[in-house]
């Protein structure tokens, strides 16, 4: 969280050197789809689909402003039984040959530097803070809960582009890539999860 902190930080010294004008002001709901990949050969897949829904708030002068959101985005993960019974965390009698359905939903938290291009279209980018909410291991494929494999949060970077449409609607795609390691298991591996994000908005202001 610290280091979450310190980088939207980073965004200030921009804002406050930003072109004067008049200040826009922007609060609305998004929701979309919401596909994620956890690298690592303890899972397989490539990346699974899940929804995404929540809040953003924005403000900005001219060509620069910042945004930030407050989103649930679910997902699904598959895990190989071989990584998991080499650590001793497979739960007896599952063997190394089998596969493990995780399901899992996370809070995520970006805070964006929004860069004005031409027309309606802006560049998006900052850092995201990441949390699980809720991570289920749906076939009993462990020993020991879900939770207790994953970090307890991620700091992760975010690009992306969007769109301000007519009626007040926007629409968006972004990358986000996980910078902090997600395995705190015996698991000898780093995890690192990245997502590909679908979003469609709505202005309330």
């Amino acid at each position: 969280m610290k280091k979450f902190l310190l980088l939207v930080c980073a965004f200030l010294p921009i804002m406050a050197f930003a072109q004067p004008g008049p200040l826009e002001i922007d609060l609305g709901i998004k929701a979309g789809m919401n596909f994620t990949r956890m690298a690592g050969k303890t899972w397989s897949g490539g990346y699974r689909s899940g929804v995404l829904g929540g809040a953003f708030a924005s403000l900005g002068v001219k060509k620069i402003g910042a945004q930030a959101e407050v989103l649930v985005a679910t997902t699904s993960f598959t895990g190989n039984g071989s990584s998991f019974k080499s650590a001793g965390l497979l739960l007896t009698p599952n063997d190394s040959t089998s596969t493990g359905s995780f399901s899992a939903a996370y809070l995520n938290i970006p805070v964006l530097l929004n860069l004005k291009l031409f027309g309606n279209a802006m560049i998006q980018l900052g850092p995201q803070f990441v949390a699980p909410l809720n991570v289920k291991d749906k076939d009993g494929f462990l020993n020991q809960p879900a939770t207790n494999i994953f970090n307890t949060s991620d700091i992760a970077g975010v690009v992306g582009l969007q769109l301000n449409l007519p009626l007040k609607l926007n629409a968006g795609v972004r990358y986000t890539f996980g910078l902090t390691d997600q395995n705190v298991s015996s698991v000898g591996e780093s995890w690192k999860m990245s997502s590909i994000q679908l979003h469609l908005g709505f202005s309330f202001l």
